[in-house]
Parts: structure tokens; C-alpha cells; sequence
């Protein structure tokens, strides 16, 4: 055995293990590749590196990364399953694929104008591919087992890395979410405040706040029982979010009680999307399966303005007393 390439291959296994303990404290997903195409170039050697990951929703592998490829690869869309793509092929079969020269292969699409041989293996957590990891050379029969072992071995670490990334981002989401409704809770109400208030302080832009209530809630409770209120919670919440704007955040605020938050709007804009929204609402909630046609279900709605420098807090507590006086008789409609 070559002792020179026996240490070789020794160092370049110690700094995948080292990347590995790297890659698991990283929560951006971009330096995930970033490191990753870092290692491929530096430690392993491979000078043209692309990570590709599978869209479900497509059915294509989509370059998200790349080190050494042109500028018009970037961004690349291959469909799975359609026979072009050595890449492609992998993310369909989950297997790894050599390609001495890719001359000789009709599946090749063009990459690095330069490049003779390419190697793709899949990204795989358990036994699903997620992704393929692709590395081209300007050699014929560029790659040798030993290449091969290690850039698997590479997959593999950057498969853990994006998983343990993807299940962090899981979770961050569920602890923002309302788990009954499926719309934000309370406590994405208190990560927003401040960052918000520093947008809307930088760009001057008022915020519209509407807190709406079911009225008589709780007499639907009461006599058909709790699972039946609870699916009218989430009709009401379904409603909400159909009838606003995709960037205006939906917050179930507790009970049945739901904040809506108008970005970037003024009072008359907020009046007028007051109306709407409330029209709207009751309109599909009425429609919604889980209400009984002669449940005749109405809401109450508070509004309040938050322009700069006023504090936000302060103001959802407004809409919330806003709603309160409404649903006594003494606010406005």
C-alpha cells in the first residue's frame, strides 16, 4: 500500500468527521452548502461541485448550490424520471452513477463546458433521496473508488445536516403555530413586536389592527358540546385566512378570539379591509360544513391604527377593548 496515499485518504476521512460536527451546529441551510462546497473543493479536492435537491411538488431536482459550474446552470431544473440528467437519473433510482466519459452517455446535460467524466450520488435520509450531490472532472475516468467512498460519505453528512436543519425549522414552526386553528399563536405575537416595530419605524408605515370574536361562542359549546365548538374555531380561522392578504399574519390571540394584522396600512385602508374581511368571513364561516345552516353566526370586530412611534402593545390592547364595547352595543360597527 502507498503510505502517501493511505494518509491522504486518512486526513481527508478526519476532516469529513470534523465537518460533520461543523455541519450539525449550522441552522442557515446556505451555509450547509456553503460549507459543504467548501470541503468538496478544498479537502476532497473536487473542483466543480453542485448540490441539486429534489422539488416533491415538481418532480425536479433543482441545482440550489454549486462551486466551478457557469453562471446559466445556476438554478437549473431537472425533471425526475424524464431519462436526461445523470444527476436526475440518481435522484430517480436513489443509486450512485460513475460516468467514465460523458461523451459516451446520452443522459449528460451539459454542465462545465471543460468536463469528461461525472459522478452524482444521492442525498438520502433513511431510505428516501432528498437530493443528489454531483461532481464533475475535466478527465476521462477522473474519479477513482476512493473519491467515490468519500464523496458518499460527504452525502451523507450534508443528508444529516439538512434534516437536522429542516426538523429545527419543523420545530420553530409548531411553536409559533395555534395547534387547534393551524394560524399563528401568541407567541409568534411576541417575536413579531419587535421586529415589526423596527420595519414600520424605518419605512414610516402604519400598522392596521383588527381583533375579531364569535359571538355567542360559547353557547355553541355549551350545548353541542366542546369538539363541535372546536370545529368552528377552526372554520372561523379558516375564514380569516382566506379573506386577508398572504402577508398579513393571522393570530389566534386565545378563546375565540382572533388578531388580525394589516401591514403597511393606514385608517381608511383599515376600515375598509375591516368590512371587507368581516363580510367575508362570516360569509364563508356560514358556508363552512362544520356550522349548521341555522346557526346564524355574526362576529364583533375591534379596529385600532398603530402609526410609528406608538407602541404595538399598547395598540392590540386598544383593538382588543375596541371589540369588547362593539360586541356590548357601544362601538362602532
Amino acid at each position: 500500500m502507498n503510505v502517501t496515499t493511505s494518509r491522504s485518504r486518512s486526513d481527508r476521512f478526519e476532516a469529513l468527521c470534523a465537518l460533520a460536527q461543523e455541519m450539525a451546529l449550522l441552522e442557515d441551510e446556505r451555509e450547509v452548502h456553503r460549507v459543504v462546497l467548501q470541503v468538496a473543493r478544498r479537502v476532497l479536492d473536487f473542483s466543480n461541485c453542485a448540490i441539486l435537491l429534489i422539488d416533491d411538488q415538481a418532480n425536479e431536482l433543482v441545482m440550489v448550490a454549486e462551486r466551478g459550474y457557469p453562471e446559466e446552470t445556476r438554478g437549473i431544473r431537472l425533471p425526475v424520471g424524464a431519462g436526461k440528467g445523470i444527476s436526475a437519473w440518481v435522484a430517480e433510482h436513489g443509486e450512485r452513477l460513475y460516468v467514465p466519459d460523458i461523451r459516451e452517455d446520452d443522459r449528460y446535460v451539459p454542465g462545465v463546458e471543460e468536463a469528461r467524466s461525472e459522478l452524482a450520488v444521492p442525498i438520502k435520509v433513511l431510505d428516501r433521496t432528498i437530493g443528489v450531490l454531483n461532481v464533475e472532472s475535466s478527465e476521462v475516468d477522473g474519479f477513482d473508488e476512493d473519491e467515490m467512498m468519500l464523496l458518499q460519505a460527504l452525502a451523507s453528512q450534508l443528508a444529516v445536516a439538512l434534516e437536522l436543519n429542516r426538523a429545527r425549522a419543523e420545530l420553530d414552526r409548531l411553536s409559533i403555530t395555534d395547534p387547534l386553528t393551524g394560524v399563528y399563536n401568541r407567541r409568534f405575537l411576541e417575536r413579531l413586536l419587535p421586529s415589526e416595530k423596527e420595519r414600520a419605524e424605518r419605512f414610516d408605515h402604519p400598522i392596521g389592527l383588527l381583533m375579531f370574536d364569535l359571538d355567542d361562542f360559547k353557547e355553541i359549546n355549551d350545548r353541542y358540546g366542546h369538539p363541535r365548538g372546536d370545529d368552528v374555531l377552526v372554520a372561523f380561522a379558516r375564514s380569516l385566512t382566506s379573506s386577508v392578504r398572504k402577508i398579513d399574519p393571522v393570530v389566534r390571540f386565545g378563546g375565540d378570539e382572533f388578531l388580525v394584522i394589516l401591514l403597511e396600512t393606514d385608517e381608511k385602508g383599515t376600515k375598509h379591509a375591516c368590512r371587507r374581511i368581516r363580510d367575508e368571513a362570516v360569509g364563508r364561516l356560514r358556508a363552512d360544513p362544520a356550522v349548521d345552516d341555522e346557526w346564524d353566526l355574526s362576529v364583533s370586530v375591534g379596529v385600532a391604527i398603530r402609526h410609528p412611534g406608538e407602541d404595538l402593545a399598547q395598540k392590540i390592547r386598544e383593538a382588543d377593548q375596541a371589540m369588547y364595547e362593539q360586541k356590548e352595543g357601544a362601538g362602532e360597527a
